[in-house]
């Protein structure tokens, strides 16, 4: 078996040793050429070019395609297990389509996340999976404008294509379960208002508290950043009082988790005083001394399907938005019985 040069090896020394003209070499060596090249010779280069060690020039071949082959991965926060879940599966696949990722991360600030797309841009990324979006979001339809890929990935805005979960009817199961479990008085902690994913869980909790009969109290239903700072911030303001809940559905798993730890400040016991209910199923849930109930979403099928969405975009095949659907886990944080169930079981 021969072995590798060392050295730079080029198109030229590949087509010296082929015997062929180095404009053959270099469409035996492009999956897609403008010209063809047969079987047989593009068998030989490119097994020449594996013994040589050949190893292809990205920026010359950008320039060839006017693609990069990276994406623009824009995410809300880095510190955040859900959207590690989601992008790690993002990045795998990427990488199996061929693309390299570089993630940037907006704070959920708008104008933090107009300017990392333009930094992105700058860099002439070949499209953009975004995670940070928020309703009728300028720079999501700028973008759309300029003809630039992209895909939201766990949030929707406007018809943009996008890939999430069925939040709203996440939040509904969270809220139907805590209302079977006998609970009246329930709270809702949500996300981050402007974003699908904080209105479609609100409206989701709005839904079923209507469905039993009973009224959604503005006074019961709190925003957050979704960190488990927030979800502190909100126990304390909820439960510090006479009239607290006795129930309370939290938007994601770190905001409940924030809010167990205010609970036990107050010396609140869980599940026996309140109940709590958190969304994602995180591992985190399981492994709380109390087992946290969630809403389960499909975080590594999302981000893998958002990404071979993305690359379809880029290489102009048609993508269509999809929903991915939600199931409620029930553990301990909410098992128990305080009453009779004010639902009639269906969802």
């Amino acid at each position: 078996m021969s072995e590798r040069r060392t050295g730079h090896v080029t198109l030229q020394s590949i087509a010296e040793r082929a015997n062929v003209h180095v404009s053959t070499v270099s469409r035996a060596l492009d999956s897609n050429p403008a010209r063809p090249v047969s079987v047989e010779t593009v068998a030989r280069i490119r097994a020449i070019a594996d013994e040589l060690g050949f190893e292809p020039n990205p920026w010359a071949r950008s320039l060839r395609t006017h693609r990069t082959r990276t994406i623009g991965l824009v995410i809300p926060r880095l510190v955040d297990n859900v959207i590690a879940t989601v992008f790690e599966s993002a990045e795998s696949a990427a990488e199996a389509r061929g693309y390299q990722a570089i993630t940037v991360s907006s704070g959920d600030d708008p104008e933090r996340f107009d300017n990392a797309t333009q930094r992105l841009l700058d860099r002439r990324v070949d499209g953009f999976l975004i995670a940070a979006a928020r309703l009728d979001d300028p720079t999501i339809d700028r973008l759309a404008d300029r003809g630039v890929p992209f895909v939201l990935l766990n949030r929707g805005s406007s018809d943009h294509v996008w890939f999430h979960a069925d939040d709203e009817l996440g939040a509904y199961l969270a809220t139907r379960h805590l209302l079977d479990r006998g609970h009246r008085r329930i709270a809702h902690v949500g996300g981050v208002m402007n974003t699908s994913t904080g209105v479609d869980r609100q409206r989701g909790y709005v839904r079923a508290m209507k469905s039993a009969g009973l009224p959604a109290d503005d006074a019961l239903i709190l925003a957050s950043d979704l960190s488990i700072d927030s979800g502190v911030e909100a126990g304390n303001r909820l439960l510090a009082g006479d009239d607290r809940p006795t129930a309370i559905f939290a938007a994601n798993d770190y905001v409940a988790i924030g809010i167990m730890a205010a609970a036990r400040d107050l010396a609140i016991r869980i599940p026996e005083d309140l109940a709590i209910v958190g969304f994602n199923d995180t591992r985190l849930s399981e492994a709380m001394s109390v087992p946290l109930s969630s809403v389960a979403i499909p975080l590594p099928t999302m981000g893998r399907e958002a990404m071979n969405g993305l690359a379809d975009l880029i290489e102009d095949i048609p993508v269509q938005s999809k929903t991915y659907p939600a199931q409620l886990r029930i553990r301990a944080s909410s098992a128990a019985r305080v009453g009779p169930s004010l639902v009639d079981g269906r969802p």
